[in-house]
């Protein structure tokens, strides 16, 4: 779950973030109201819930994800399916999808999961082991090859938060690849689902895939944007209107997740 954006040292003074603490600072009362109100609720569901400041919009996700379990893997997907989950992390998501082919098919489809946090790797494999239907790469995608400096924080591991954060285990360098090159060096002709988390990386992702035509080529997409990440209000957007030429937005949940499926 992790990637990209250029720069180091970029989380702290630019006024996308400026903008995000700022909003967060003011919201202090009515987040602080909504923990009280969480009080009841599970220790797992309440650190979710903390780590996006108690909004509506996770809650409305966590509400609409205990009636529709299957919300986030819910797509039909055609016989010889190429599935691709950049920000794989310990494989959860990676590991539904096989356990819905296996339940309804396709038994051919294929994965191609991008982690590049050497921990997160190692936990996949030992949780999916060697399926043959997963290809697991030890690099992140983005817009341009490069090795970045990230910090280490579990399923928030980024390149936008500081390391010395509530959360942050330290620092490594990973590798980050050109999504184009990489398809087209994969042989890839049409991506039948994406799923995106890549805690702030997501902007420069899709705007590369806008850009080489890729969101031609691509069946549902679902994606989590962070609004912690540089420019992020005004990324959205963008990356939005890129979408909207080629998918409609089938449901939102803001700064959740979202999906978009081909018109």
């Amino acid at each position: 779950m992790a990637l990209h954006r250029g720069g180091r040292g970029r989380v702290g003074n630019t006024p996308a973030v400026n903008r995000y603490a700022a909003k967060r600072w003011l919201c202090r009362p009515l987040t602080s109201w909504r923990r009280r109100r969480a009080s009841d609720e599970s220790q797992l569901t309440r650190a979710v819930l903390e780590a996006h400041d108690y909004r509506p919009a996770m809650r409305r996700f966590l509400a609409d994800s205990g009636t529709q379990p299957d919300l986030l893997i819910d797509v039909n997907l055609p016989e010889g399916a190429l599935v691709l989950d950049v920000g794989a992390f310990e494989g959860e998501w990676t590991a539904r999808i096989l356990g819905r082919a296996d339940a309804h098919g396709p038994r051919d489809l294929r994965i191609h999961a991008f982690e590049p946090t050497p921990s997160g790797r190692k936990r996949l494999r030992a949780s999916i082991g060697e399926d043959p239907r997963l290809e697991l790469h030890p690099f992140g995608l983005g817009g341009r090859d490069r090795d970045e400096v990230m910090t280490i924080a579990g399923p928030g591991s980024s390149l936008f938060v500081d390391p010395k954060g509530p959360g942050g285990l330290g620092t490594a360098t990973v590798a980050l690849r050109d999504v184009d090159a990489v398809l087209t060096a994969l042989g890839v002709e049409r991506l039948d689902l994406v799923k995106v988390n890549i805690e702030g990386g997501e902007f420069e992702l899709i705007d590369r895939l806008h850009e080489t035509r890729w969101l031609a080529r691509t069946g549902p997409l679902i994606v989590q944007f962070h609004e912690f990440a540089p420019d992020a209000y005004r990324a959205r957007r963008r990356n939005r209107r890129q979408l909207g030429e080629t998918h409609r937005c089938t449901w939102s949940y803001p700064w959740v997740y979202e999906r978009w499926d081909p018109r």
